[in-house]
């Protein structure tokens, strides 16, 4: 007779976090898309690169700087496709506990590591924002850990 394990509040509810991730990148990147100046923030990365910031460089060179903008939209269209992927993996798969679902999830904090180790190296910038991000999901992914692989228990021989 195989025993049934009973769930953990913080193991049923885990595939919140992935989910509410998805919709902040979602509404995020929504609004970069209308709004892709959000992301020209970075003034330092520009100014290292080219010796100006962004709004000297797009009023320098206005072909540059919607060229720019283009880039950013598309990272946006992207990056909110991630969240509503991620949203919907988590919901469904994620949340019944199918191991599949559980390594998918695992991209996207490995996609900011990634982010964060590029900004580092190219611009000597740690972005801690993206750091906390991965942080947050890696933690939504330990806490369940054991609804996706559960620890096999010995049959008994009666």
């Amino acid at each position: 007779m195989a025993l049934v394990r009973k769930e953990k509040a913080y193991e049923k509810f885990a595939w919140v976090i992935p989910f509410v991730m998805g919709l902040f990148f979602l509404l995020s990147m929504a609004a970069t898309i209308i709004f892709p100046g959000i992301l020209t923030g970075a003034e330092g990365a520009v100014k290292s690169l080219t010796g100006s910031t962004f709004s000297q460089l797009a009023a320098s060179s206005p072909g540059i700087g919607n060229y720019i903008y283009y880039l950013i939209r598309i990272f946006a269209i992207f990056s909110a496709g991630l969240g509503a992927f991620l949203m919907i993996v988590s919901a469904t798969a994620y949340r019944k506990g199918e191991a599949w679902a559980w390594y998918l999830t695992w991209v996207v904090p490995i996609l900011f590591v990634l982010d964060v180790s590029n900004d580092y190296l190219a611009f000597r910038y740690v972005d801690v924002g993206s750091m906390v991000i991965a942080a947050i999901l890696v933690a939504g992914l330990l806490l369940p850990y054991r609804k996706f692989f559960p620890s096999k228990q010995p049959r008994s021989t009666s």
